[in-house]
């Protein structure tokens, strides 16, 4: 049996190769219809090939979202982090133009006085509320002195108390140890300016006459008597005047011109011999 099986085994394979080839021959060439056989297969085909079809679309549409969902996420990204980098470059710049502007001012102001002014920093502030004072980048090694005045374009800020080599602390006027001289801008009358107010926003100005009138809208300046404070700098504006002791005294309510919380940059007045030192 097994000799038989052998014997027929290569003309067998001969008729199915030639069958093979027949029918891939005659399957490949175009026609109008098909056979039977043919049609049976492609509609038993037909659903599965249908469902293959919805799934690969389904895969491909998700693969594509996926996709565009992460260039989406990777794009937010670079664009948070532009906007942020522009965010910061802005703030820089507006802090630029600031200092600028400021320091195009103090330039102004330092070229109208006779006495020379060091531009400093304030790196520091008191956190004391019993205590107004302010820390500065400037010291010895810049020419700075205990009991050297300090003030803005706008005016008066308070005196240097003591100085290390690159720093100094200043006593602002509105503090209760602060006391100035000053005079009506108006009158030319002497007044003695103090600090201390509870609203620690406003100074009190106390006449060193009798005859000494001052009123709502005044402007106070330095009187320029003392060693501290150059002649005619701003001090602030009267905005209420107090009668005391029978209308026989009053004392005035001064705010000042600087706005002590906002303080970034002040000019310290340095002595005529320091002249060099200060430029």
């Amino acid at each position: 049996m097994l000799e038989q099986i052998l014997r027929w085994k290569v003309p067998l394979i001969i008729v199915l190769v030639v069958v093979m080839v027949g029918t891939i021959h005659y399957t490949s060439t175009s026609r109008l219809t098909v056979s039977l056989l043919e049609g049976i297969g492609r509609d038993i085909l037909v659903p599965f090939q249908w469902v293959f079809s919805r799934v690969q679309r389904f895969v491909l549409n998700q693969t594509d979202k996926i996709q565009t969902l992460r260039t989406l996420k990777e794009r937010n990204a670079e664009l948070e982090e532009l906007v942020q980098s522009l965010q910061a470059e802005v703030f820089e710049l507006r802090n630029y133009k600031r200092e600028n502007e400021w320091l195009r001012e103090a330039l102004d102001f330092k070229n109208e006085r006779e006495h020379d002014l060091l531009v400093a920093e304030v790196i520091g502030r008191s956190p004391s509320n019993w205590e107004s004072t302010i820390i500065l980048n400037k010291g010895m090694a810049h020419g700075v002195e205990k009991g050297m005045a300090v003030v803005t374009n706008d005016g008066v800020v308070g005196t240097v108390i003591n100085v290390s080599r690159y720093s100094c602390t200043v006593l602002l006027i509105i503090d209760a140890q602060s006391a100035t001289g000053g005079l009506v801008q108006a009158t030319g009358d002497l007044v003695l300016v103090e600090g201390g107010q509870a609203d620690r926003e406003t100074l009190m100005a106390r006449p060193l006459s009798r005859d000494t009138v001052v009123e709502v809208g005044d402007i106070i300046v330095t009187s320029g008597l003392s060693t501290v404070y150059p002649k005619n700098l701003p001090v602030g504006e009267v905005v209420a005047v107090e009668p005391r002791d029978y209308n026989l005294s009053f004392s005035a309510v001064v705010r000042p011109f600087v706005d002590f919380a906002r303080l970034e940059y002040v000019l310290i007045v340095l002595p005529q011999e320091q002249r060099g030192e200060a430029a």
